[in-house]
């Protein structure tokens, strides 16, 4: 009995830090693989899809918005040789891969300023930053991820001393980040500045000439034909301003209006701080401040003309930049136990808003994506008849044609909803696919021949305050006013013939995917009374599901089928 009391107690071990930011890492994670999971590719996706087929050195190197993106595009080609178009959830992943890469590195900078337990406070920040969506719910945005991991982790490595392996790391690390896209750049300014404030041998200067000279010679041959303009010049602090105060609000989960005053608060704090030390500001704090200064200004006089500066996709590479900032500014900090509840209730504060933000941002995203998929569905039906040129979605994928994306299809799969999924999708988005439809397979009234006869019986789905008199094969609908309707249905490869009596003749409606006309719908025609009309609708991929066809109007029609 007294040995078993002599054992020793196991204790209790408290949750390391560690194991903190590892929760919290995978969490928001699967946070956000959750809030993407029914998204598809969108708008400048389908550049890298449709536009850099072939192993050609332009497929590779050719500038997207001014920017070099070869590792996103050797990205998208992998992939795409892998699991074609159908997997888009292995795209989403590597994106989320890269954002929680991103939350680690600047976990890692601000432990070495703030200590393990409260540099999770600038990392949570980043990982749930919602209001920067554009990066979190678009695998397309690899290319600023990649950028900032890059060049996040060269800083780290800098950070950590000098040494021919911390060197050669940071230049494997700025190429990485100058080969996903321009916002390279700033980190390269940043490792520079870095090296400088560190009185570093100017013989490491080969650490940023490297990757400069490389990425100089690819703009040399290869870059980007904008150039800014006298607007986009003079408008540029104007710019940086609102770009700092977009990036400030994004951190705390706030609308844009909190902008300008917390970014003003942040600055004042910061600039106390740095002051109340007594000591020149570090190098790490000159770095990021010029790095994150570098990025927008460069998007000013590149973009400004274009893009918001408060734009979603821009928020996140300055909000790493000002955390990275207030992390040094804070080093050495020990705050009691009070005012690390406050900063606490802060952090889960601004976590819930911008929470709040993806999930209306996903909603949005949802929408738009259905109707695409929707959309390329129908494409794929119209195929034996669709023009090559047709664009199915000019708003939120006017890159897409009819031509190039069915032959990528043929070599990929397809990213579309199948007709089961179709015609269970709610009734805007079937709506929007059989106005894609008929404009796919060019559906139009056109003056019928004079000798075009009946050769089938009309198929009558249902009529309204009217009646239906047979002539022979065909069908007399007599509307009784008004809101009298008539619907007939039409097969695959049948002709419909319209022969209204004179006066006004007849509105046209059409449905397929949608299980019922809509109230308000869009007329698709309107026929003038004793004209004969045909409407042809042609043998697709889908022969067993018919054609709707609905008549309103006050004057009687003669419907016939060929």
């Amino acid at each position: 009995m007294a040995a078993r009391a002599d054992r020793p107690v196991p204790s209790r071990r408290a949750i390391s830090p560690t194991a903190a930011l590892v929760v919290l890492t995978l969490g928001a994670g699967a946070l956000l693989l959750y809030a993407a999971r029914h998204l598809t590719f969108f708008y400048d996706e389908w550049d890298f899809i449709l536009g850099r087929r072939g192993s050609s050195l332009a497929s590779y190197l050719d500038p997207h918005n001014g920017h070099l993106t070869l590792f996103p595009v050797i990205v998208y080609k992998l992939l795409l040789a892998i699991v074609g178009m159908r997997h888009y959830w292995l795209y989403q992943a590597i994106e989320v891969s890269l954002h929680m890469l991103c939350g680690v590195l600047l976990y890692v900078l601000a432990r070495r300023r703030l200590g393990p337990w409260l540099a999770l406070a600038p990392a949570v920040l980043l990982l749930f930053m919602g209001s920067a969506y554009q990066d979190l719910l678009w695998p397309f945005q690899i290319a600023f991820l990649a950028s900032m991991a890059g060049g996040l982790g060269a800083l780290g490595f800098l950070d950590r001393g000098a040494g021919p392996r911390a060197d050669a790391g940071a230049c494997a690390l700025l190429l990485w980040s100058l080969s996903a896209s321009s916002v390279g750049i700033p980190f390269l300014a940043a490792v520079a500045v870095l090296l400088i404030a560190q009185h570093a041998n100017p013989w490491r200067a080969w650490v940023v000439v490297v990757p400069a000279v490389l990425y100089t010679l690819w703009y040399l041959g290869w870059g980007t034909s904008e150039s800014p303009t006298s607007q986009s010049l003079l408008g540029s602090t104007e710019y940086v301003a609102d770009a700092a105060a977009g990036a400030v609000a994004g951190i705390a989960g706030l609308a844009d209006s909190w902008g300008p005053p917390l970014a003003v608060a942040t600055l004042i704090a910061l600039l106390v701080r740095v002051r109340g030390r007594h000591a020149a500001p570090a190098p790490m704090l000159i770095a990021a401040a010029i790095g994150g200064l570098a990025f927008w200004w460069l998007a000013a006089i590149a973009r400004g003309d274009l893009t918001q500066p408060d734009s979603s996709r821009y928020l996140y590479v300055g909000a790493a930049f000002i955390l990275l900032i207030a992390s040094e500014a804070a080093a050495g900090a020990k705050p009691s136990r009070i005012e690390l509840a406050g900063i606490a209730g802060l952090v889960v504060i601004a976590v819930v808003g911008n929470v709040s933000l993806l999930r209306g941002a996903e909603r949005s995203y949802r929408s738009a994506d259905e109707s695409v998929q929707a959309s390329l569905e129908a494409v794929q039906v119209a195929a034996p008849v669709v023009s090559p040129t047709f664009v199915p979605e000019p708003q939120d994928a006017p890159q897409v044609q009819a031509g190039p994306y069915l032959s990528a299809v043929r070599q990929f799969g397809s990213p579309a909803l199948t007709l089961q999924q179709l015609e269970q999708a709610p009734g805007s988005v079937t709506e929007e696919a059989d106005n894609v439809l008929a404009h796919a397979e060019a559906l139009a009234p056109v003056r019928a021949r004079a000798r075009a006869a009946a050769d089938r019986p009309v198929l009558v789905d249902s009529t309204t305050t009217g009646r239906i008199e047979r002539l022979g094969l065909c069908e007399r609908y007599m509307p009784a006013g008004m809101t009298s309707v008539g619907d007939f249905a039409v097969a695959p490869g049948a002709e419909l013939l319209l022969a209204p009596a004179s006066g006004s003749g007849p509105n046209i409606y059409l449905r397929r995917f949608a299980a019922q006309f809509s109230i308000g719908q869009p007329v698709f025609a309107r026929i003038t009374g004793g004209e004969r009309v045909a409407i042809r609708f042609p043998v697709d991929r889908a022969p067993a599901l018919s054609w709707h066809v609905r008549l309103t109007g006050t004057s009687p029609v003669v419907v016939c089928m060929r």
